[in-house]
């Protein structure tokens, strides 16, 4: 009879274990991914949305509206950078729910910057996952004006300051040259004085000017000058002008100070601007306490991560090819050891902006499927008075794709692998919106721009998420990394 009763305890307890087990099974389901990843040794994948506003209560309020379908929430709000305070009591808040937290930073002195990453760090540890630095460098430097560092060999014993040299949104290059340093005579801080500037064309056109005239150089050979202080104009074809007094550099002399000449040019200016920018945040301490500094882009991912980016969002928004973003961004981050991830953002100007809900599972299953390890829902509008764009539809598609795709054992995280790469020129900055795209917001397209998009098209429709775009870099090979190899210049 004892020996009953006691095995009925033990059958009970035993019972019991396996109730709380299950419970803690479904109590942990969200988290499954994740842990799923961790003990595959792999990197984690992370599911969450934007906040963009500048209320505290209302981010903590959205918090608890997507608590229960994503694991990650980055703050992304132009004020609230500058709140320390707000970011923390956000951070707690998220970090408390179980959500892992990430915040934007652009504008903020990068020295405060630095030291409030590391104690985030040390306040969430594995929670908190870096900085949303900057935003689509690439695409201003593709549709946008840009200021470029250019490192300029220094002459010994002068103190000319180095010449600032812009991209405009036109696709025209301009210097800036000093000459001397004054001295204000009321402050005797030393001033760096403008002598001239000269904008180069993307047709060819240079344009010369300093304080007395200005010099336009035509690709058809005609030169003008332009005497401001006499307000006369003169014309010429042979480069010699006799009314005019002095002589006229010839254009190729001119041509040679254009900092930017060819591709290699654009894509050195342009890492160095944007490595410039990270290295202020410290960016070797933020890689030892393993804070990623990562952005959201559409276009130059290949050299985001040359700029020292751990992470690029490719932007799944207008009406662009998302197997060609993830063909992109997956084949930098490949060969450049990176990780890489997707943004779901505005498909239109205004209002709904975003793609509908069953749109935008799609677009989140694809991502996943494909191996993205970050997958973001970009919530913002321009109105103030609403910042938010996700409706219920958005809501119940995060919550679909979270339990019928994150959550599915039959669906693998990555499935879908690249098997086959293109390889585009060296150092060609295309935004590949269509064939007409300027490189690198500066030249027009050329003899081999149709070319390499029907070579992208061509391998997009026999292979598709299973191809591969990169660039030609010997520090980056693809023999090893791919089963089948193809080049752009190949029939």
């Amino acid at each position: 009879m004892e020996q009953k009763k006691l095995l009925s305890t033990v059958g009970v307890t035993l019972l019991l274990i396996v109730v709380l087990i299950i419970i803690g099974v479904i109590v942990r389901g969200d988290m499954f991914s994740l842990e799923r990843d961790k003990m595959e040794g792999q990197v984690p994948f992370y599911v969450g949305v934007t906040y963009c506003g500048n209320s505290v209560g209302e981010a903590k309020e959205f918090i608890d509206k997507v608590l229960g379908y994503t694991n990650l929430f980055v703050l992304v709000s132009g004020s609230l950078q500058y709140n320390t305070s707000a970011m923390e009591e956000i951070g707690n808040y998220a970090v408390a729910a179980g959500l892992s937290y990430a915040v934007y930073g652009g504008t903020r002195n990068t020295a405060e910057l630095t030291t409030w990453l590391l104690e985030a760090k040390e306040r969430w540890r594995e929670k908190f996952i870096g900085i949303y630095y900057n935003d689509e460098v690439g695409g201003y430097m593709l549709d946008q004006t840009v200021f470029l560092e250019i490192a300029y060999p220094a002459e010994e014993g002068n103190q000319v300051p180095m010449p600032k040299v812009t991209k405009t949104d036109k696709g025209t290059i301009i210097l800036y040259n000093y000459n001397n340093i004054d001295k204000e005579e009321e402050t005797q801080k030393e001033k760096p004085t403008l002598l001239s500037t000269v904008t180069f064309w993307p047709e060819g056109k240079i344009v010369m000017e300093n304080f007395s005239e200005n010099i336009t150089y035509y690709p058809n050979g005609t030169v003008t000058v332009f005497e401001k202080q006499k307000n006369d104009m003169y014309t010429t074809t042979s480069g010699n002008i006799t009314k005019y007094s002095k002589p006229i550099p010839a254009y190729e002399q001119i041509f040679k100070q254009n900092p930017i000449q060819t591709h290699d040019d654009a894509a050195k200016a342009y890492v160095n601007m944007n490595r410039e920018l990270i290295e202020e945040l410290n960016k070797t301490q933020l890689e030892q306490e393993q804070i990623l500094v990562f952005s959201a882009d559409y276009g130059l991912y290949w050299w985001n991560y040359q700029s020292g980016y751990d992470l690029v969002l490719a932007e799944l928004a207008w009406n662009n090819s998302i197997t060609q973003e993830i063909a992109l961004a997956r084949g930098a981050a490949t060969l450049q050891n990176k990780q890489w991830g997707t943004i779901l953002t505005w498909k239109y100007t205004q209002a709904p902006f975003l793609a509908s809900g069953e749109e935008m599972f799609e677009q989140m299953k694809t991502s996943y499927q494909a191996g993205a390890q970050y997958i973001i829902i970009f919530n913002y509008s321009e109105d103030p008075a609403d910042p938010n764009t996700l409706q219920e539809e958005h809501f119940t598609a995060l919550e679909h794709f979270w339990k019928e795709i994150v959550q599915n054992p039959k669906i693998t995280h990555g499935s879908i692998k690249a098997e086959t790469v293109l390889v585009l020129p060296k150092n060609y900055g295309w935004s590949m919106r269509n064939p007409t795209d300027p490189t690198w917001g500066i030249w027009p397209a050329d003899e081999n721009t149709q070319k390499i998009w029907s070579q992208i098209q061509n391998k997009i429709d026999q292979h598709g998420l299973k191809l591969d775009l990169v660039f030609e870099d010997i520090n980056y090979p693809v023999k090893g990394k791919y089963t089948q190899i193809h080049y752009w210049n190949q029939k």
